[in-house]
């Protein structure tokens, strides 16, 4: 896992085509050690979330494989403020993440970052959604420690305008995501029989010029805004 160097020309001809770009060998590895200890001390709670209205606004969708109308949208998995709120994880963030989106869009405000654990149970899911009401761009810092093998489940399942692309939770991957192209994604539950958690720091930016929206506050507070 040795840590290499992606131009930034390449993450913004994905981020703004593909809308989303892979970073692998993101940190250094000594840094990237550090944060999965920080993350595995951290103490999780359970987190079930339920909208029963939130398929309705999909009704002109044309593809019929997405939820239809009168599905219900759940997610079920557990969650930290304690490793998002950790002054390493902090500094980590102003000085590898927020300059890489300085870099792909001059108009940066705050973030709201959140550590999601999906657990090895086959019990955790996080159905298909959009987050573009959550911020108009965020990225996702896997903090796994094995290869991830084909069967372990936790894949993330991008819908582009080429398809579905499946992104696996590798070990110190990066991924920024282009909220604004509205992409439908999701996350397939982790098998039993997976050798570790699929770990993540995920986060959520709106412009400068934005106040924060309704969806950032509320009577959860396993998050963290800076």
């Amino acid at each position: 896992m040795n840590h290499k160097f992606t131009p930034i020309s390449t993450t913004r001809k994905e981020y703004s085509e593909n809308g989303f770009a892979i970073i692998d060998n993101f940190l250094p590895v000594e840094e990237y050690k550090k944060m999965v200890k920080i993350y595995k001390g951290g103490k999780f709670e359970k987190v079930d979330i339920v909208r029963e209205e939130r398929y309705k606004l999909w009704e002109t969708l044309e593809d019929k494989r997405f939820p239809s109308s009168d599905e219900i949208y759940e997610a079920n998995f557990w969650s930290s403020n304690e490793v998002v709120n950790n002054e390493y994880y902090k500094n980590l963030f102003e000085t590898r993440i927020r300059p890489l989106f300085v870099k792909l869009d001059t108009d940066i405000g705050v973030f709201r970052h959140q550590a999601t654990r999906v657990k090895k149970n086959g019990k955790n899911f996080i159905r298909c959604h959009y987050d573009d009401y959550m911020g108009y761009t965020g990225y996702i810092l896997f903090l796994t420690e094995l290869d991830w093998k084909y069967d372990w489940g936790g894949q993330l399942q991008i819908s582009t305008k080429e398809g579905v692309s499946t992104v696996f939770p590798e070990p110190n991957r990066l991924i920024l995501i282009n909220h604004s192209m509205r992409m439908a994604h999701w996350v397939n539950p982790v098998t039993r029989w997976a050798k570790e958690d699929r770990d993540n720091i995920n986060g959520f930016c709106i412009k400068s010029s934005q106040e924060l929206p309704d969806t950032w506050v509320g009577d959860r507070d396993d998050y963290a805004i800076y």
